[in-house]
């Protein structure tokens, strides 16, 4: 479920090879439940640079508060903002495969890199620079300063 999760928007830029291990301690407080645990396991990311498959381990511990949740009567009620990111239950047995999805998407970096200091693909032969360099020479330049190429210095008159 969660490998069909992440490749949801399309090109999927990570991928889970076996089951992430979950680790997880419940505590009541009251109605309220707290679960805190951890979460863990190797994924396969398509690195956002140079566009090459690396493996990356995962681990996040977390920590969540469940509350009761009550059937409301048919009328209207304003939450705050603490009642808008809690989390609810209801019922007996609880289903945690939405915290387990949830805990694992935000334990993946926004960024899949296969090193920190990846050096990408040439973006006029598209030769992977991490692995051999190439010949181009850099040509882009940002229109947005376009303009200033026209400026002359008075030591260049």
């Amino acid at each position: 479920e969660l490998n069909l999760t992440l490749t949801d928007g399309g090109d999927a830029e990570y991928h889970l090879l076996i089951p992430v291990q979950v680790h997880l301690l419940h505590f009541r407080s009251g109605a309220d439940l707290i679960l805190s645990g951890t979460v863990q396991g190797e994924v396969v990311g398509t690195c956002s640079r140079c566009v090459e498959e690396y493996t990356l381990p995962i681990h996040r511990e977390f920590s969540v508060t469940l509350s009761p949740q009550f059937h409301a009567t048919h009328k209207e009620i304003e939450l705050n903002a603490d009642e808008l990111s809690a989390g609810f239950y209801s019922g007996e047995h609880i289903d945690l495969s939405a915290v387990v999805h949830e805990e694992t998407l935000l334990a993946l970096p926004s960024q899949p890199l296969c090193q920190e200091n990846c050096r990408g693909l040439c973006s006029q032969c598209g030769t992977n620079l991490n692995v051999e360099s190439c010949t181009c020479r850099p040509q882009w330049r940002d229109p947005r300063l376009a303009v200033l190429s026209t400026l002359r210095l008075s030591s260049q008159r």
